[in-house]
């Protein structure tokens, strides 16, 4: 449902609000054809006191008895998972062709799924399988809907449609979006199963800033001029679009198993300013390893998922047309086009995750956008 209200001649207020659902995944039920006896895998191992054949693939040395075998399981109580969704703007006219225009939006999901690893053990010493509460089995992935996600933004945004032979869009936008896992039904867990609220934070895409423009200019036809400069310098149209954003979070893990739980992706300590500078002339040790220590044996870390941000994008593309009518019905059209025109790099984050205390960490090794490239094309247009 929604609202609009208009104040005055040149001013309006919209809002609006909604409740959306989502079925579940049924990619989750097929899961559970995972389990045994469906999806066992034997492994047969060759050697001279126990030769494999064709004839006896099997030779008669007995079977082993297998423990703690992991399952898949489905919550047979699955809530259908929801998402409150609710905006406000403020939009005004500038002039007779150009607006402004400020918004709210605003975002709550429910009953998002995640894997639950709901055997796993308690920090402590010893071999994992012994420490688990259910010692039948090994470990069990349950499929379960209690997982949440918040988003709130703010938009800022001038539109002038074509007039005076130029159209353009300029929008700014801070947002903050918060959640517990990416990749909860993909096999990700949380760091501990059994408190999933530690793990809730700054979401992988969670981009503060984002900045693009864009602008569409038709440059005089040259009407009344001789025919060579109508043909050559007529016509023609450039296009352009400039973006500039933010860098994605970044998680910093450790690479040992420390709480002894069988499972690694755990967190360290925080012990100071958790802060990254990445970027063009900031490839190599660009994260402030200082501010992280390994948590002490059996333990997990206090550090919150997704503490510190990436690198920024910044891109421009540029393109020119130009039309030459053949007829009433038919243009030709010629295309320059240039992305990535200023040949800007821009990098991708050091690892994500990021591994503390490894020889790489918060090294940056890769680019997110292509370098410069150019194309030229012709179309014909009836």
């Amino acid at each position: 449902m929604g609202f609009a209200y208009r104040v005055t001649s040149k001013t309006a207020i919209r809002g609006g609000g909604g409740i959306y659902y989502n079925p579940n995944q049924t990619n989750s039920f097929t899961l559970a054809t995972t389990n045994p006896p469906f999806g066992i895998t034997t492994t047969f191992n060759n050697s001279a006191a126990t030769p494999i054949s064709f004839g006896n693939p099997t030779p008669g040395t007995g079977t082993t008895p297998t423990t703690f075998l992991s399952v898949f399981a489905e919550n047979p109580d699955l809530p259908t998972p929801r998402m409150y969704q609710w905006n406000l703007g403020v939009s005004r006219e500038l002039w007779s062709n150009a607006g402004f225009e400020l918004q709210y939006l605003g975002s709550r999901s429910i009953h998002l799924d995640r894997s639950y690893f709901n055997n796993a053990p308690a920090p402590g010493p010893g071999p994992v399988n012994p420490r688990r509460p259910n010692q039948l089995w090994g470990q069990i992935r349950t499929i379960q809907n209690d997982l949440i996600a918040n988003y709130h933004g703010f938009t800022g945004i001038f539109r002038q449609r074509m007039s005076h032979n130029l159209q353009m869009l300029a929008s700014y936008t801070w947002s903050h979006t918060l959640d517990v896992s990416t990749d909860s039904n993909g096999g990700g867990a949380a760091m501990n199963d059994y408190d999933w609220h530690l793990d809730y934070g700054n979401a992988n895409w969670d981009i503060r800033h984002r900045f693009v423009t864009s602008f569409i200019y038709d440059l005089p036809r040259l009407n009344g001029t001789n025919s060579v400069l109508r043909w050559t310098l007529g016509s023609w149209q450039a296009n352009g679009i400039f973006t500039a954003q933010s860098g994605i979070p970044i998680n910093v893990i450790i690479a040992a198993d420390q709480a002894n739980i069988g499972r690694p992706n755990q967190r360290p300590n925080l012990v100071g300013t958790p802060s990254a500078n990445c970027g063009s002339g900031h490839l190599i040790g660009c994260i402030n390893s200082a501010a992280f220590a390994l948590p002490a044996p059996f333990t997990f870390g206090n550090a919150g998922r997704n503490l510190i941000f990436g690198p920024g994008l910044v891109d421009a593309d540029f393109s020119l047309f130009k039309n030459i009518p053949i007829n009433e019905r038919t243009t030709f059209q010629f295309r320059a086009e240039m992305f990535n025109i200023f040949n800007h790099p821009n990098f991708a984050n050091p690892g994500n995750p990021a591994t503390w205390n490894t020889a790489s960490f918060g090294n940056v090794t890769q680019t997110t956008t292509d370098n410069r490239d150019i194309q030229f094309g012709a179309k014909i247009i009836f």
